[in-house]
């Protein structure tokens, strides 16, 4: 009889002593992503002025969570108002509403636009003011945006807890929170532009003076822009 023949075992040497490691899920990213902003912003809360490195992604998705509370503070606000005053309006006259906008998909896209231009025109602002009237040439776009995004961190905290105060109808104190968070956003714009340069060889009275009106200049263009927008929008509001 023929012996068997044995398979050929694989020898250890070939084997790998290394598992790879597992690919994370998207789930399990994004966790990791809103931890490490998280963490960001509570440092930037703490310390808003510090000339730590901000990275990018922090930094724009500080602008866009300000940008989508704001906004939505805006919208629940204007809502309630309008289905508490303006329906019992209308149920003494029924042509009480013509004359005010409805809400619809438009004017929430109008709203997040305006929200979106507001505080754009304040990174606009100081962007011009330290690079043309300070003459700093380090100051780009990206470090105005890393700046503003740190100084922006308590207003963050601010509009998303507002945010959360318009959706449940408790206006009062939601307007309250957003009116601290825009003083505070406007704060943070004076702090900027009214620091001065190393770089800059204009005496320190004009160059202050020069950068309120350049600065107030670029808000007012965009003001006008954002009033065009949600001025109708606005008449609700008054109603609080």
């Amino acid at each position: 009889e023929k012996p068997v023949k044995e398979a050929p075992q694989p020898s250890k040497s070939l084997e790998s002593p290394f598992v790879p490691d597992p690919v994370p899920t998207k789930t399990a990213i994004f966790r990791e992503e809103m931890a490490e902003f998280w963490t960001w912003l509570q440092a930037a809360i703490k310390e808003p002025t510090s000339s730590v490195y901000t990275d990018k992604k922090h930094s724009y998705t500080a602008f866009a969570l300000l940008t989508i509370f704001s906004a939505t503070s805006f919208f629940f606000s204007i809502y309630h108002i309008k289905q508490a005053y303006y329906g019992h309006m209308a149920a003494i006259d029924s042509k009480a509403l013509q004359h005010f906008p409805s809400l619809n998909l438009f004017s929430i896209f109008s709203i997040l636009v305006a929200t979106s231009l507001f505080f754009f025109s304040i990174l606009m602002g100081g962007f011009v003011v330290k690079r043309f009237v300070d003459q700093d040439r380090n100051w780009t776009l990206e470090k105005a945006l890393q700046e503003y995004s740190r100084l922006f961190a308590l207003p963050i905290l601010l509009t998303g807890i507002a945010s959360f105060f318009a959706f449940f109808n408790s206006l009062r104190f939601a307007v309250l929170l957003c009116l601290i968070s825009i003083g505070l956003v406007l704060l943070a714009n004076l702090y900027t532009i009214s620091k001065p340069s190393k770089e800059s060889q204009t005496d320190s009275f004009y160059r202050l003076l020069l950068a309120f009106l350049v600065n107030g200049s670029i808000l007012f263009l965009f003001f006008l822009a954002e009033m065009a927008l949600v001025f109708d929008y606005l008449r609700i509001l008054a109603f609080i």
